[in-house]
């Protein structure tokens, strides 16, 4: 497993011995609704304080999109990690990203203004969001497509895309397209 502040490998625990130090010195600490570990002392990483801040109660195109598109196409393949994913396609990347040991998470909210999910978040060395595009005919799912690649560009959010294409050869294309966001210590064996 790679330890979730630095990427090191860290044996069966989400922090390596020296992330674990900061969290003995209260530098690191858990994210009180998420679980998941983060550097800092404050009670909530900056996604899940997003979510939880006041709105102002309008939703834009993308928020009603999105909702519409979950409520679609609801989560209902399991991955070998225990996440709930909503395509085969999406079972395969969660199962690559499992077996290579990169810590991630499964439609995370991306730490933006707009109510924007991602398909696959890695919080090791410089994040990542991943997207896969897996729906190339719809107008309405190429539009939706548009605003959420804009919004990542307008936050200068790392993104590494995948269309239907790259599934049958993850082992190739995952590791060109990850190597640049992951600590350099990282190995993918």
């Amino acid at each position: 497993m790679a330890c979730q502040i630095c990427g090191k490998k860290s044996g069966f625990y989400p922090l390596c011995k020296e992330c674990n130090k900061l969290k003995e010195e209260g530098k690191v600490t858990k994210c009180q609704e998420c679980g998941i570990w983060k550097k800092g002392d404050k009670p909530l990483c900056y996604e899940c304080w997003l979510k939880n801040k006041k709105t102002s109660g309008t939703n834009s195109e993308v928020e009603t999109e999105e909702t519409n598109f979950r409520n679609k196409f609801p989560a209902k393949l399991r991955a070998e990690d225990g996440h709930l994913v909503r395509s085969r396609a999406e079972q395969m990347i969660d199962n690559w990203l499992y077996h290579k040991g990169i810590v991630h998470a499964y439609e995370r909210r991306v730490p933006i203004e707009e109510e924007v999910y991602c398909d696959f978040f890695v919080p090791i060395g410089q994040k990542v969001w991943i997207e896969f595009w897996g729906i190339e005919e719809e107008e309405k799912y190429q539009r939706r497509k548009e605003l959420k690649k804009s919004f990542y560009k307008k936050h200068d959010k790392n993104l590494i895309e995948l269309m239907p294409k790259d599934i049958e050869n993850l082992d190739d294309i995952m590791p060109i397209k990850l190597r640049p966001f992951l600590p350099s210590t990282f190995s993918f064996d």
